[in-house]
C-alpha cells in the first residue's frame, strides 16, 4: 500500500491545548432519522437534551475551552425542537455555530431561521456508509452516486443563506480509491463547497484476547451491541486500517499541488497525524494553482489570538484573491500565485475569474494499540462536557454507559500481533 513522507518539521503544529481551544462539542440530542455505521454515537434513549442543560454546558465551554465556534452535534440536531434558541444562545454568546447534519430534515425555510439565529455553518455528512431515505431500496455502493444529493444540499445552503458549507466522508479500505473523485466534485463545484472532511473509519474491536474494564476495574461486557463503535476483527482488518498517511498520500497522486500545511499529533503514538489539514487555492472554473502553506495558517492563528484572544475556526471572512499577499511569507503561496499569473497571462480573461479555496482536512480517530493504550488526538479539538468534566466526543458513550472510558488489557499474544499489524497497517 502506497504511504507518504509525511514530515512534521515541514508542517504547522496547531497551538490549540485543552484550556484554550477554538473548537467546543455540544451533543443537543440522541434522536436520528438516519443510521451510519461505525456511528460513535449508539442511540442511549436519552432523546432531547433539555435547554438549560445545553446552555450551561455551552457556558462550560466558552469558560474553560475559550472557543471561537461550537460544534452542534447529536443525534441529528436538527431535530432539537429548541434548535433556534440554542443557536441563538451561541450568538449572543459571542461564538460561532457549525452544525453537524445528514441534510435529511433540512428544508428552506429551517435554513432560513437557522440563519436568523447566527448559524455560521453546516457539515454534511452524506456517504456511503448511511442507510439514506432518499434512496429507498437502492444500494448505495459508490460515492458518486450521492454526488447529486450533496449538490442539492449545497445548492440549498448557497440560496437559503449563504453559509459555511462542508462535507465529510467516511473513509475504509473499499472507497479509499474514490476519495480523488469526492474531491474533484468537490472542486467543481467550489462556489457551493468551502471544505472537505476525510474521516478515517475507527473503532474498539470485539477481538479474542482483548478484556476491556472501567477506571474502577470492573470487567465490561464488549461487543459490537455494547458500543456503536465496537467493530469485529474481521471489520478492523478489511475496513478499518486507513491511516492519514495514506490518505494524504492519495490526494499528493492525484492532485500534485495539494499540501498538508498543519496537524495534531497523538497522545501516545509520536508518529500519529490524527489531524491533517491543507487548502487547495483554485478558481470556480475547477483549476488548481496550488495549496496554503504552513506560514499561512501560522499567520492566521497567531493573528486572530492576538486580536480576538482566542485561536481561529470557520473563517467568515473569503479571502480571494488577498491570499496571494501571503506569498511574501509562504512559499507554497509563492509558488501557487505564479501558476495563477502563467495561467491568466495564457488567457487574460482568466484574471476576472474569481479565484477561491477549498480546505481539506484528515482526521484519523482513536487507535488501539498493540499494548492495549489507545492513541487518541492530542489537545482533542472535539471535547464535550460530561458530569462536569470535559471527554472526548468520540468516546463519550463509553463515559454514559459504563462510567467512565474503556481501558484495555490485551490477554493473548494472538491478539497483540493482530493489533501490531493493524497499527502498522500491513493487511
Amino acid at each position: 500500500m502506497e504511504k507518504s513522507t509525511l514530515d512534521k518539521g515541514n508542517l504547522y503544529r496547531l497551538p490549540w491545548s485543552m484550556n484554550d481551544n477554538p473548537i467546543g462539542w455540544v451533543e443537543v440530542t440522541d434522536i436520528c432519522n438516519i443510521h451510519c455505521d461505525g456511528c460513535y454515537r449508539l442511540v442511549m434513549g436519552g432523546g432531547h437534551k433539555p435547554l438549560q442543560q445545553i446552555k450551561e454546558e455551552i457556558l462550560f465551554i466558552k469558560k474553560w475551552r475559550n472557543c471561537d465556534g461550537i460544534s452542534l452535534a447529536g443525534g441529528e440536531p436538527v431535530l432539537h425542537p429548541q434548535i433556534y434558541e440554542i443557536i441563538q444562545f451561541i450568538t449572543d454568546n459571542g461564538m460561532k455555530s457549525m452544525m453537524l447534519t445528514n441534510g435529511y430534515a433540512l428544508n428552506e425555510e429551517k435554513l432560513v431561521n437557522l440563519k436568523k439565529a447566527g448559524l455560521t455553518g453546516l457539515s454534511f455528512h452524506i456517504d456511503s456508509t448511511q442507510t439514506r431515505p432518499e434512496f429507498k431500496k437502492e444500494k448505495i455502493e459508490h460515492e458518486e452516486q450521492l454526488n447529486d444529493l450533496r449538490l442539492k444540499f449545497a445548492k440549498l445552503v448557497k440560496k437559503s443563506g449563504d453559509f459555511y458549507t462542508h462535507f465529510g466522508m467516511t473513509v475504509h479500505r473499499n472507497n479509499l480509491e474514490e476519495v480523488p473523485d469526492f474531491i474533484r466534485w468537490a472542486i467543481d463545484n467550489v462556489d457551493y463547497v468551502n471544505g472537505i472532511s476525510l474521516i478515517t473509519f475507527r473503532g474498539l474491536p470485539d477481538l479474542n484476547g482483548l478484556e476491556y474494564c472501567t477506571d474502577k476495574g470492573e470487567n465490561v461486557s464488549f461487543n459490537t451491541s455494547s458500543l456503536g463503535y465496537a467493530i469485529s476483527a474481521e471489520t478492523m482488518k478489511d475496513v478499518a486500517n486507513v491511516p492519514s498517511q495514506e490518505v494524504y498520500a492519495v490526494l499528493k497522486k492525484h492532485f500534485p499541488g495539494y499540501e498538508a500545511t498543519s496537524y495534531l499529533g497523538g497522545t501516545v503514538d509520536h508518529t500519529s497525524f490524527k489531524w491533517l489539514i491543507g487548502n487547495l487555492i483554485t478558481d470556480n472554473k475547477g483549476h488548481i494553482f496550488g495549496a496554503y502553506g504552513k506560514k499561512t495558517i501560522e499567520w492566521a492563528q497567531v493573528m486572530h489570538h492576538l486580536f480576538y484572544s482566542k485561536y481561529l475556526v470557520y473563517p467568515r471572512m473569503k479571502m480571494g484573491k488577498r491570499i496571494f499577499i501571503m506569498s511574501i511569507l509562504d512559499k507554497q503561496v509563492r509558488k501557487a500565485f505564479k501558476n495563477y499569473l502563467l495561467y491568466c497571462l495564457a488567457n487574460p480573461v482568466r484574471f476576472f475569474h474569481p479565484v477561491k479555496a477549498i480546505g481539506l482536512g484528515v482526521i484519523q480517530g482513536p487507535d488501539l494499540l498493540a499494548d492495549g493504550s489507545v492513541d487518541m488526538c492530542d489537545d482533542c479539538p472535539d471535547m464535550c462536557v460530561h458530569e462536569g468534566k470535559l471527554v472526548n466526543s468520540c468516546r463519550l458513550d463509553e463515559c454514559r454507559k459504563f462510567g467512565s472510558m474503556l481501558h484495555v488489557h490485551v490477554n493473548k499474544d494472538s491478539a497483540k500481533e493482530i493489533l501490531a499489524r493493524h497499527h502498522n497497517h500491513d493487511n
